[in-house]
């Protein structure tokens, strides 16, 4: 498994930022995303329609084009986190995650034994690199970053203990869960939304497990950046699609009115 950037800046304390992928199937996209500057792309398979086929290409082409590919899976299982890995990702994103027990099965599912119960197989999973096993697995569990989503008051309530699971690397926002769950939906600047946010930042900080969030504009990160928060997802590849076309109509119809 080749060194995965995005850990290694994590660790050392740096920003990262990538989009949320859900509409693109092409190798063009991931490229675009790459010459950007983007430093991961985050493949949604919990609520976009990609099958396994189109996600390997896609995080294949992503390890080519130099941008950390992570997996967001439907739902916690063995089946699904050791597939999203088995393309080749290197991060798995588990979302809706609500106690300690539940990290810790993502952890284990993610990594090989020693540290976890994964199996192992599969080419592309080295990038179709011949690894002799012992240095595959230990790549892999070094390498694979395990991120674990925070959506509801019930994990709030116990984020200490999910931090404090040794192997975790990300506790990301549900944003709009999240805000659902406290009864403000959608209300992202909401004092007692920001309050929980802060409260769970701090807790991940003394464990040493990076926080991050989800916005669809960029500048809407700098409060989550300056809060202390590291991995910032980005935008989607629709809303980029959306916010472009959508500017150009307004250009257009503003010349020919008038």
């Amino acid at each position: 498994m080749q060194p995965n950037r995005v850990k290694a800046a994590l660790q050392a304390g740096e920003v990262v930022s990538g989009p949320i992928i859900g509409e693109a199937r092409s190798f063009g996209t991931v490229k675009l995303m790459a010459v950007a500057g983007h430093d991961f792309l985050f493949l949604d398979m919990e609520h976009a329609m990609f099958d396994w086929e189109t996600m390997v290409n896609l995080v294949q082409a992503s390890l080519l084009c130099d941008i950390c590919p992570i997996v967001r899976v439907t739902d916690l299982s063995y089946q699904l986190v050791a597939r999203a890995l088995d393309t080749g990702a290197q991060g798995v994103i588990i979302p809706r995650v609500d106690t300690r027990e539940q990290v810790e099965a993502a952890v284990s599912y993610a990594k090989y034994p020693p540290v976890g119960r994964r199996g192992a197989g599969g080419e592309a999973r080295n990038a179709y690199e011949r690894r002799d096993v012992k240095t595959a697995i230990e790549e892999s569990n070094r390498e694979t970053l395990v991120i674990v989503q925070v959506e509801s008051l019930a994990a709030v309530e116990i984020i200490d203990e999910i931090a404090s699971v040794p192997g975790l690397d990300v506790v990301l926002i549900g944003p709009q869960d999240l805000s659902i769950s406290m009864g403000l939906h959608g209300q992202f600047t909401h004092p007692d939304f920001v309050a929980t946010l802060q409260t769970v930042t701090d807790a991940c900080k003394k464990h040493g497990v990076a926080t991050g969030m989800v916005e669809r504009e960029a500048a809407a990160q700098q409060r989550w950046y300056e809060m202390g928060m590291q991995f910032l997802c980005t935008s989607t590849d629709g809303y980029m699609l959306l916010q472009s076309a959508t500017r150009d109509v307004e250009t257009i119809r503003g010349f020919v009115a008038g």
